[in-house]
């Protein structure tokens, strides 16, 4: 008899409690932790992957390519940075478009779209068409790098949301172990074919198969939800209501839909609301609306110093992590034991004293140290992103990215004092990781410090400036080593160090 009223009374509670209106965030706490996120762990760590591989691929695929396209060094970098001017340039747009029609459309056409331009690169000839194409490349590969920080954390619960997405990032280490193991494979045949009037060669190849992860990822896209806090965003609210039902129902393991106990979601804030306008005008105001919101107090203070963060962290993981393969085999070819900047500093005054004297050759082969060390960094990458992801579980994400960035710089100044090869490459891997983690850091905290209805711009803003200082510093880092060495790595490592205090600023 006890019992059963027992039994009455929880029947009763979980009968009311189904009644009321229920925040997103309550909701999502009901639908559980479990199997749904794991799936879209996975399938957001190969969008990070795809998005690196892109990326970072075509440092493989130029030195291959150098007696078919005959480049000299001023267009080989271009090519190099097209990919990121792109990025930085359609940024803001494709922040707009994830706030207004989706997180997940926006996903699966632009990884489509990037497989396309890129399989289109195979067949290039000339410099013109390869930097077209890799500038569009660029320019869609935009979209699901920044987006796909809005569309996986808002399936998480706050206090796991971080967490996760530093766990998908392991998957963007793994894309550059993939780039060294690949290559090596593909570029260690010698065979060629006439197609179309076109020499194809495994360089070209590379390109296609580079693509492969992206295109996976696309197809496997369309089978996905929409993220339910958009949904709610923009007053689809039975729709949200159906997705959370769904990561109930896979994550409990259940038959039916029926027994998730929420049956209303309340709206979020209203007057924040911003809607999408047809026609030309109508975007450009809706760009407008969106991004203003990000200039008001307090979120105008969270967004500058996301802004510097990415400034810090790109220029040293995107900049410099490009001139990591060329700067250790100088190291490690070099016999004398000598500080790092004494090494580069003799290598590019002997480089200067025979460029004028000795004509440039073309040399398609790829030494096995850039593949070697292209997989070391990798590796390296991911068992500490792993570990990272572990102690977000237990620190603030504010703490871990004040720790990272501080890291990161007093690494770059000590890697100016020794003399040992092996503890030269393994300080510049900490530099160049701990500052790469301060990227996933701060996308993870842009998403939770903003407002849904202007998160995926807010995210994609911070990008266009981390794009920026990226292709900056790639493009000017080798200048300033030959100037003066010391000096790059402590301005460099100076300005980590100012993005770990300001990171104290931060909620």
């Amino acid at each position: 008899m006890r019992q059963s009223a027992i039994f009455t009374v929880e029947k009763v509670k979980q009968e009311i409690d189904s009644k009321r209106t229920h925040t997103f965030e309550e909701a999502l706490e009901l639908a559980g932790f479990g199997r749904a996120q794991l799936i879209l762990l996975f399938l957001s760590g190969c969008t990070m992957m795809a998005s690196i591989i892109e990326s970072m691929g075509i440092s493989i695929i130029l030195p291959a390519s150098d007696c078919d396209l005959l480049m000299d060094p001023g267009e080989k970098g271009m090519i190099g940075g097209a990919i990121f001017l792109g990025v930085m340039a359609s940024s803001y747009f494709w922040g707009y478009q994830a706030d207004t029609r989706g997180r997940k459309i926006v996903l699966q056409y632009a990884l489509f779209v990037v497989s396309i331009c890129s399989v289109a690169s195979s067949f290039t000839n000339d410099f013109t068409s390869m930097m077209c194409l890799r500038l569009l490349t660029g320019v869609f590969l935009s979209a699901p790098t920044s987006t796909v920080y809005a569309y996986f954390g808002e399936f998480c619960p706050p206090k796991r949301r971080v967490q996760m997405l530093s766990y998908a990032s392991i998957m963007g280490s793994v894309g550059i172990i993939f780039i060294a193991g690949i290559g090596w494979w593909l570029l260690s045949y010698n065979w060629s074919f006439v197609i179309f009037g076109l020499v194809f060669k495994p360089w070209r190849l590379l390109f296609i198969v580079y693509t492969i992860p992206g295109l996976l990822t696309a197809v496997a896209f369309l089978f996905c939800p929409e993220s339910p806090k958009f949904l709610l965003s923009r007053s689809r609210s039975q729709e949200a209501l159906d997705v959370l039902r769904w990561i109930h129902k896979v994550n409990k393991g259940s038959n039916s839909t029926e027994d998730f106990p929420v049956t209303s979601l309340a709206s979020l804030d209203d007057s924040a609301q911003v809607h999408y306008k047809p026609g030309l005008i109508g975007v450009l105001k809706s760009m407008k609306d969106q991004t203003i919101p990000l200039l008001k107090c307090p979120s105008v203070l969270y967004f500058s110093i996301c802004c510097l963060e990415a400034l810090g962290a790109f220029s040293i993981y995107g900049g410099l992590a490009l001139w990591f393969p060329q700067i250790m085999n100088k190291v490690v070819s070099d016999s004398a034991t000598q500080p790092i900047c004494s090494i580069l500093q003799v290598s590019n005054s002997n480089a200067s004293s025979t460029e004028h004297t000795a004509a440039p050759q073309c040399i398609e082969h790829v030494q096995q140290e850039t593949f070697l060390f292209t997989a070391m960094l990798g590796l390296f990458a991911a068992c500490v992103s792993f570990f990272m992801s572990l102690m977000l579980g237990r620190f603030q994400t504010k703490s871990m990215l004040i720790v990272n960035m501080a890291i990161a710089g007093v690494a770059g100044i000590v890697l100016q004092f020794v003399s040992n090869s092996f503890a030269v490459a393994l300080l510049f891997c900490v530099e160049i990781l701990f500052a790469g983690i301060g990227v996933l850091l701060v996308n993870g905290l842009a998403v939770s410090l903003f407002p849904t209805h202007v998160t995926g711009m807010a995210v994609a803003l911070i990008n266009v400036v981390g794009r920026f200082s990226c292709f900056a510093a790639s493009a000017v880092i080798g200048l300033m080593i030959r100037q003066d060495c010391p000096l790059t790595f402590y301005l460099h490592s100076g300005l980590l160090l100012v993005c770990s205090a300001a990171s104290l600023l931060l909620p």
